[in-house]
C-alpha cells in the first residue's frame, strides 16, 4: 500500500473496539488541522515514517491534542491495521482517502479540511459523486409519512435522481429501498455496522448490481454511538444537491439537529414535508423552509413534478433578478448573528438587474447557440454509449442547472432529435440511421 495511505489510516482509524482510556485516532477536525499544517510546511503523511523527529521539531499544536506520544502510538499499530484490512477487504469493503480521485467532491467543497480523511464503503463508487436528493426523518413514522416517503423516493428514481440517506430504520430505509425497487440508485451514509450491513440480504443484491453504495466515515465494525449518528448527518446533506425532511421532532433528535445545521451552514436547499403535522416540520416551515408536496393519485402533475418543486428557488431567483418579486417571505433568525432572508432560505443574495430594457426582452438574452451545442453533445453521448442519462449530462455539463438540462432535454424530444425511454430520464436516438441538427447553416450528422 502507498505509504501516504498507510499513514492516513494509522492516524485516523480505529481497527478494533477502542479500549477504555486508550489513545484515540485523530478526529476529522484534528486530522484536517494537522494535514493542512503538513502541506503548508512541505511535509506529506508518509514523512511521519521517515522524518518523524524533523517534523515534530516544527509542529506545535496550539490545542495540545496532537503530541509526540499520541502520534507514535497511532503509527505503531501496523499489525492491527493489516489484520483489520484483510478482514474488511475479504467482505468487499474498500476505503478511499481525500487525495483519491473517487473521493466525493461535494464533501471537499462543503467541508474543506474537515471532510473525513478516510471513507469506508462497499458498492458502486461512481454514486459517491452523483449528488441527488437526501431524504431524512424520524425512525417512528405513521402510514401517511411512509406513503409520502415512498412516493417521493420512487419519483426521484423515475427522474434520474440518486437518493441519499442514512440507512437507519424508518424514513431512511424506506426511502432507499423504495428508490432501489424501481431501478433507481441510492447512497447510504452509515453511522455504525458497515461490515454487518454489507452482508445483509436487504442490501446485497443492490450492491452487486451497482445500484447502491454504502459508506461510513467510521471504522466498519463501529457500534452505534449517539455522537457518531449525529456527526454523520452533515455528510448526508453535503453529498446531495437537495435535502428533504419527512418528519422531525422540534428541538431534539438527529433529524432536527441536522436540518438546523444545514440551515446555518448553507450547504444545500432544504425542503420539508407539508403532509406531516410533526412539531419539527411546522417549526422548520416557520423558519422559511419550503414545503414539498407529493401530488394526489390521478392528479395532472407533470412527470417531472419533483424537479419542478426542487428547482423553485432558481425560478424565484430569476424572477427576482428581473424585478418580478417585490418581497421575500419572512423567516425567523436562525443564528445568533443577523442574516439576510436569502441566506436563511439557503438562497444566494440576488442583485436586481438594472436596465432600461423591458423585462420580457431581458428574459430573451439566451441565444439559440447554447441549446444547439447542448443537443450536439447529447447526440454524441448517445452515439458513444447507446444512450444518455440525466446523471451523465449533469456530470459533463456542470455549468448548467438541472432545470436547464431537463428543459433542453424535453425540447430536444419535442423537436424529434431524441427520444425519452419510459418515465426515467434515459434518452436514445429516434428512428432512421441518422439524426441531423442544423447549426449556423451547417448540418451535423451523427450515427445512431
Amino acid at each position: 500500500m502507498d505509504e501516504n495511505r498507510q499513514a492516513i489510516l494509522l492516524l485516523s482509524v480505529h481497527f478494533s473496539a477502542p479500549a477504555k482510556g486508550a489513545l484515540t485516532p485523530l478526529t476529522a477536525i484534528e486530522y484536517g488541522r494537522f494535514a493542512l499544517w503538513m502541506k503548508g510546511h512541505g511535509f506529506q503523511p508518509k514523512d511521519l515514517f521517515h522524518r518523524f523527529h524533523e517534523l515534530l521539531k516544527q509542529w506545535q499544536d496550539s490545542k495540545g491534542k496532537i503530541d509526540k506520544g499520541r502520534l507514535q502510538y497511532l503509527l505503531g499499530r501496523g499489525l492491527s491495521m493489516g489484520m483489520a484490512l484483510e478482514k474488511w477487504q475479504s467482505a468487499g469493503i474498500w476505503f478511499i482517502t481525500r487525495s483519491d480521485p473517487e473521493y466525493p467532491v461535494r464533501l471537499k467543497n462543503h467541508l474543506k479540511e474537515t471532510a473525513p480523511a478516510i471513507l469506508f464503503g462497499i458498492g458502486n463508487k461512481q454514486l459517491l459523486n452523483k449528488g441527488g436528493l437526501s431524504i431524512v426523518g424520524s425512525r417512528n413514522i405513521g402510514e401517511t409519512e411512509q406513503r409520502y416517503t415512498k412516493q417521493v423516493a420512487q419519483q426521484a428514481a423515475m427522474e434520474g435522481m440518486n437518493v441519499v440517506s442514512g440507512g437507519a430504520k424508518g424514513v431512511d430505509e424506506i426511502a432507499m429501498i423504495s428508490a432501489l425497487k424501481v431501478d433507481g440508485t441510492a447512497l447510504g451514509v452509515l453511522a455504525n455496522d458497515l461490515l454487518k450491513k454489507s452482508l445483509s440480504g436487504k442490501w446485497r443484491n443492490y450492491l452487486k448490481n451497482g445500484q447502491l453504495v454504502l459508506i461510513s466515515p467510521f471504522y466498519p465494525e463501529a457500534r452505534f454511538q449517539v455522537g457518531n449518528a449525529m456527526g454523520r448527518n452533515k455528510y448526508i446533506y453535503c453529498l446531495s444537491d437537495y435535502a428533504l425532511v419527512v418528519r422531525a421532532e422540534e428541538g431534539k433528535g438527529g433529524t432536527w439537529t441536522g436540518a438546523v445545521e444545514n440551515l446555518k451552514k448553507n450547504w444545500v436547499p432544504l425542503f420539508v414535508s407539508g403532509q406531516s403535522d410533526a412539531a419539527g416540520n411546522l417549526a422548520l416551515i416557520s423558519r422559511g423552509v419550503a414545503k414539498l408536496n407529493a401530488p394526489d393519485a390521478g392528479s395532472n402533475e407533470s412527470g417531472n413534478w419533483l424537479h419542478e418543486q426542487l428547482d423553485f428557488r432558481q425560478v424565484a431567483e430569476s424572477e427576482a433578478a428581473y424585478g418580478n418579486i417585490s418581497a421575500q417571505p419572512k423567516v425567523d433568525d436562525i443564528t445568533a448573528n443577523s442574516r439576510s432572508t436569502s441566506e436563511a432560505l439557503d438562497m444566494p443574495v440576488v442583485v436586481p438587474v438594472k436596465s432600461d430594457e423591458p423585462k420580457d426582452v431581458l428574459k430573451k438574452i439566451e441565444t439559440e447557440e447554447p441549446y444547439e451545442e447542448f443537443v450536439k453533445e447529447l447526440l454524441n453521448m448517445i452515439s458513444q454509449h447507446g444512450e444518455a442519462t440525466l446523471a451523465m449530462l449533469k456530470e459533463t455539463r456542470q455549468d448548467l442547472s438541472q432545470k436547464k438540462i431537463t428543459g433542453w432535454l424535453d425540447r430536444a424530444c419535442d423537436e424529434g432529435l431524441a427520444e425519452r425511454k419510459g418515465r426515467r430520464r434515459i434518452y436514445t436516438m429516434i428512428g432512421g440511421t441518422k439524426t441531423k441538427m442544423k447549426k449556423q447553416g451547417e448540418l451535423f450528422y451523427l450515427p445512431r
